[in-house]
Formats: C-alpha cells, sequence, structure tokens
C-alpha cells in the first residue's frame, strides 16, 4: 500500500542528491549503514548520508528485497508517480469539491436578487445620496461579483491615488474569475498612471479599450446591478444611484457592448499608444467642429483639457490651412477627415501624436486644467475606483 506523503515536506533534489543517484545507477547500488564515498563525487560521508535520506524521501532510492540495507535506484516514473500522484489525486478532489461549493452558492443568486428588489421599495432604483453611501454600497457589489463587471469611464486618465485605491479590489476580482472590462476615452492613453495600471490589470487577465466619446460614467455587476452617477435636475454627479431594475441594466448592458465594438484595444505602456486612435482623435475633434460646439464642450465631450483642446484645434486648422472654425470644418469635410476609417485600417496620427498631453485627471472625474469636465467632482461613481474609475 502507497505511504501517504506530506507533499511541503519533500526535500529538493540538489546536486549532492542527483550524484549519488547517477553513482547508484552505474554500481546498482549504494550501502545504507556506510555509503561508499567516491572520490570522483568531491562528497563527505555526511554529505552522502543526507542525500540518501532525500532520496529515499524522493523515492528514488529503495532498499533491496534481499538486503535492507543496500539502496537500490528506482524509476523516476514510478517515483514521481508514488509521491506525486495521491496529491494530485487530492487536489482534483479539492478543485471538484470547491467548484461544487461555487455552484451551490451561485444557484441562490436569483431569489437574493428577487428579494433585494422586493425590500428596496423604489421599483429596482436606490438613491445613494452621498460619497460614504455610494463607496460603501460599491465595495459590497464588487465583494458579491462573480462572473463580470464593465465599466464605462469618460474623461482624461485617472489619478494616482484612485488607482492605487482600485488595484487590490481589481485584482481580487480577477482572481475569483471574474471577467473585468474598462472602456476609456482615448485621452487616458497620455497619462502615464493609468498606462501602467491597464499594463498590470490587463496581465491580470482585465481588458481595456479606448474611443473618441463615451457617455456617462457608469459600473455594472453581473449584469444585475448598476451603479451610475446622479444627474437628476442638474444634479453634479455626487453620489451614486443604485440599478437592479432588469430592463434597465439590460439596456447598459447593450449600451455598453455597442461602444465596446467600436472602441480600440488599449494594453498600457506603448509607443503607439496614441498614434493608434490619432484618426478616430482626428474624426471626432473635426466632427464637433462641423457642429459648431464650443471649445469647452469639444473639451468636456472628448475627455481633455481646455488647454490641449485649443492647442489641437489650432494644430488642425493650421494644418488645413483654415483662416475660421467654420471654413476648418468644411475644408475637413471636403478632406475626408470625416469619414470613417476602414475597421483594418490605423490612420496615421499627423497633427495628434500629442493630443490630450496634460488631461491626466488629478481631481474626482476631473480633467488637469479643465474644471469643466462632465460632472465635476463627485463623479467617479461614489468615488471608489473599480476596473478604473
Amino acid at each position: 500500500m502507497t505511504t501517504r506523503t506530506n507533499f511541503g515536506e519533500l526535500p529538493r533534489l540538489d546536486q549532492a542528491a542527483v550524484a549519488v543517484f547517477e553513482h547508484a545507477l552505474a554500481l546498482g547500488g549504494v550501502e545504507r549503514r556506510r555509503p561508499d564515498v567516491p572520490p570522483g563525487l568531491g562528497l563527505t560521508s555526511q554529505e552522502v548520508e543526507r542525500a540518501c535520506r532525500a532520496l529515499l524521501a524522493l523515492r528514488l532510492l529503495r532498499p533491496a528485497p534481499d538486503n535492507p540495507d543496500r539502496l537500490i535506484p528506482v524509476s523516476p516514473d514510478a517515483a514521481a508517480a508514488e509521491v506525486v500522484g495521491p496529491r494530485e489525486a487530492e487536489l482534483t478532489r479539492a478543485a471538484a469539491h470547491i467548484q461544487a461549493v461555487r455552484d451551490e452558492l451561485q444557484s441562490l443568486m436569483p431569489q437574493y436578487r428577487a428579494a433585494r428588489r422586493a425590500r428596496s421599495g423604489e421599483e429596482g432604483v436606490t438613491v445613494l445620496p452621498d460619497l460614504a453611501a455610494a463607496s460603501a454600497m460599491l465595495t459590497e457589489e464588487s465583494a458579491r461579483c462573480w462572473d463580470e463587471v464593465f465599466t464605462v469611464q469618460p474623461g482624461g486618465g485617472r489619478s494616482p491615488r484612485h488607482l492605487r485605491g482600485a488595484i487590490d479590489r481589481d485584482l481580487a476580482m480577477l482572481d475569483r474569475g471574474v471577467r473585468m472590462r474598462t472602456l476609456y476615452q482615448h485621452s487616458a492613453r497620455t497619462s502615464l498612471a493609468t498606462q501602467g495600471y491597464v499594463e498590470r490589470l490587463t496581465a491580470a487577465g482585465a481588458e481595456y479599450r479606448t474611443a473618441a466619446e463615451l457617455p456617462d460614467r457608469a459600473v455594472v455587476f453581473d449584469r444585475s446591478v448598476a451603479f451610475l452617477p446622479r444627474r437628476a435636475n442638474g444634479g453634479s454627479g455626487e453620489g451614486a444611484v443604485l440599478v437592479r431594475d432588469p430592463d434597465v441594466v439590460a439596456y447598459l448592458c447593450r449600451s455598453f457592448e455597442l461602444h465596446w465594438s467600436g472602441a480600440t484595444p488599449f494594453r498600457g505602456t506603448s509607443e503607439a499608444a496614441y498614434k493608434e486612435v490619432g484618426g478616430s482623435l482626428r474624426r471626432a475633434l473635426v466632427g464637433l467642429l462641423v457642429e459648431g460646439a464650443k471649445d469647452e464642450v469639444i473639451a468636456r465631450r472628448m475627455g481633455m483639457s481646455l488647454r490641449t483642446c485649443r492647442r489641437h484645434i489650432a494644430e488642425l486648422l493650421e494644418e488645413l490651412g483654415a483662416a475660421s472654425r467654420f471654413q476648418g470644418g468644411a475644408l475637413a469635410e471636403r478632406a475626408g477627415f470625416t469619414v470613417p476609417a476602414a475597421p483594418d485600417v490605423v490612420p496615421e496620427a499627423e497633427g495628434m501624436e500629442g493630443a490630450g498631453g496634460t488631461g491626466a485627471a488629478e481631481g474626482i472625474g476631473e480633467s488637469e486644467g479643465n474644471g469643466e469636465a462632465e460632472g465635476g467632482r463627485g463623479t467617479e461613481v461614489g468615488g471608489v475606483a473599480v476596473g478604473g474609475c
């Protein structure tokens, strides 16, 4: 009968053990009580004895049937089967048990969600009036999330402080097997803090894409609960609205998938990170100029500072040889700048390489140098960074 092996106490196969094993192979065995110490091994008798004990524990040596004092070599395959096989079987049984328990617990989620909706008394909508309430509920839902979370995060790059607060929670969700997807605006690509965060989380399995324009902030867990900023009656976005209504959440999911399919993958640090989206940025900028949008509106919608926005408008007008914004819009349309690029084409980012250069977010939901970023302070969906919020 195979003896159970304590896997954590197994010795390592060091050079001395390998030398003694090769010596046993050459001679057909070694003496247990007084092991031979051939000059060629360069080992002391104590080192040979320790090597023999290690090889016995690893089942690479065993007592000869007719002479227990002589140790004979064993096939490494047989040794591995005896030492590691039981542990592998144990781990397999443990993994199956863990998955069974997970499935049983998750089977209760429909009842739980129905009960939460019934208790809310507000048709699936709960107002979280301030930062503290929104943060507490967002933390609770992120800990409960088991399948997927997606985040829509307009504006520029995220502040290092918020990213530091998000990384442990996000990694914990990824470790649980949660799929994490985040949509940023193109201007976030210029933020070093956001680049580093995205690079690290991408390595852990998260997915990121960017688009020229995005709707308002949103975080959705398991396609069953959503967090939105408070916007009713001209609200600044302070606090959040927690939505459990299935139809509203389903609409948010469809909207996210639509924006996700048209966005550009973002994996963090890359010399070409901004050139990949330069054409998309230019088309969005030209489109807003054609609409007659003011600089403040363009900056807000493109997630960059007002100073950066004006610099890019000036560069574009100079490139087109336009004397006015109206003429620039007309010339850009004539030049085909507003025509969407083919899906497989990454257009050159002429004149846009530095777009959004100072757009890293410093306040909560506020781009650098742009105090008029949409929603102002408190629009980080409760101020808690989930998926890079």
